[in-house]
């Protein structure tokens, strides 16, 4: 009875922590306040629009104040639209149009028409100028080029997310709702991983306390970017590792590089692992090489689709010299050696404050850590595995500046956390037992019996 117990309040915390961490992340995401762009989103979700476009896919944008929706109504040049936007605002006037955007970086207008209207409006104008595009969905970021704009530097299976949400509706809102839902996956996955290498409730509770409450998690959750996807999958991928499930681990650290790059700094720990244990050349082609390409080629055929085979490689390759280039001066750029301290939060939005920190304490924590991290490896096995993770992929972000790509940024650190708080949870559990908190408890309570019987006698 008494371990039915220990696992009812195991679980009902865990619901309590997961479910409160999803719950501020969601308040967050669908604040009015943030119902626009937020931090690299003017870059991601237009890219993941434009793909939608390719594809022959529409989005929708629904203003719920008026029942109307938003109308991007882009131009073949400048000269295209300063002959012909006093016709397509004519157009739009015939039917009721209730916003008018005049882009001013790209030939672009923008309006909001009565949703009755939408496709009479559509069918006039192109009608009328069968030359001009329209995307239908959410106001563009006022950014050059930024209708033709893909994001081809990195690969498309975190905007492939992001594009889940749009097609919902194009709302910053479902933008970042995956992202949410990807939060609560990641802290399960913690807490899992933890239990998995300790067999214990307080392991797991400790790693996914640091991880539900982890700033960098929660603050990359709430922006429609690619990085909570990265950790997504580290922590699929750690997860994996850890229960010997080699040809898995094989596919998810495929599926973290096609989030982006850094998503797939830990396949040295796999590459090693694989190696040590002698399974075989099959296993090692396999769950090493096979299942690590799949898992990155897959995701980016909807890419592959819309670009061309060709482009998409050649895209591909060239983003290599992206990464490791030197994108000039910013303001915000904090070197990974600064995430330790969180030298440099990267602002995503301000009023309210929506900052990429770093926890000090967790992430200077598995500096400590590498130090006992031998005697944790021979007394639980595989418990080497996640930090092993977290210096790999420290490893390849230091790799990537000495070759040059300085600009790095603090919410790139959000690939750290779920191995750094699985190693906090087991590490801590060696130090801090059960029977500390039981005796404890015991102590605690001897002394409110004792304060009780002591106040009676005063009152008597």
């Amino acid at each position: 009875m008494g371990m039915n117990w220990k696992k009812i309040i195991y679980i009902v915390l865990v619901i309590l922590m997961i479910g409160g961490s999803f719950y501020y992340s969601y308040k967050t995401a669908s604040s009015p306040k943030l119902h626009d762009y937020i931090g690299d989103e003017v870059w991601y979700v237009p890219a993941s629009r434009n793909l939608l476009h390719e594809l022959g896919i529409s989005v929708h944008y629904i203003n719920k104040t008026n029942n109307t929706e938003g109308v991007n109504v882009i131009f073949s040049s400048d000269e295209d639209k300063n002959e012909n936007q006093l016709g397509a605002w004519q157009v739009a006037s015939t039917y009721n149009y209730t916003k008018y955007i005049d882009y001013t970086n790209f030939p672009a207008v923008y309006f909001e028409i009565p949703r009755k209207n939408l496709k009479s409006f559509i069918d006039a104008l192109k009608s009328k100028y069968p030359e001009i595009e329209i995307v239908t969905g959410f106001r563009y970021p006022d950014k050059d080029n930024i209708q033709n704009y893909l994001n081809t530097e990195h690969p498309f299976l975190g905007k492939d997310f992001i594009m889940l949400g749009m097609m919902i509706r194009d709302d910053p809102f479902y933008w970042r709702l995956p992202g949410v839902i990807a939060l609560a996956i990641i802290n399960l996955l913690v807490a899992l991983t933890a239990y998995r290498l300790t067999k214990s409730y307080l392991a797991s509770l400790i790693a996914l306390f640091f991880s539900a409450v982890d700033p960098t998690l929660m603050a990359t959750s709430v922006a429609a970017m690619l990085d909570i996807y990265v950790a997504l999958f580290v922590a699929l991928f750690v997860y994996l590792m850890v229960s010997d499930r080699d040809y898995s681990s094989g596919l998810a650290i495929g599926l973290g590089g096609a989030a982006k790059l850094n998503g797939g700094f830990g396949y040295p720990v796999l590459f090693i692992k694989l190696l040590k244990e002698r399974r075989g050349f099959k296993r090692f082609l396999v769950a090493g090489l096979i299942l690590p390409g799949l898992g990155f080629l897959v995701p980016e055929l909807p890419a592959i689709k819309a670009l061309g085979f060709e482009f998409w490689l050649r895209e591909f390759i060239g983003s290599f010299r992206w990464h490791l280039s030197y994108k000039g001066p910013n303001p915000n750029t904090s070197p990974f050696w600064q995430w330790f301290v969180d030298l440099r939060p990267f602002p995503f939005h301000f009023n309210p404050d929506v900052f990429a920190e770093t926890d000090p304490f967790l992430l200077s924590a598995m500096i400590v850590f590498i130090f006992a991290i031998p005697y944790i490896a021979i007394k639980r096995r595989n418990a080497w595995m996640p930090l092993a993770v977290f210096w790999s992929t420290i490893g390849m972000f230091a790799l990537q500046y000495i070759l040059g790509g300085k600009t790095q940024f603090s919410f790139y650190a959000t690939a750290l956390v779920p191995e750094a708080a699985v190693v906090m949870g087991v590490v801590l559990y060696d130090i801090i037992k059960w029977d500390y908190f039981r005796e404890s408890l015991r102590i605690y309570w001897g002394f409110i019996v004792k304060s009780w019987h002591w106040l009676m006698k005063l009152t008597r």
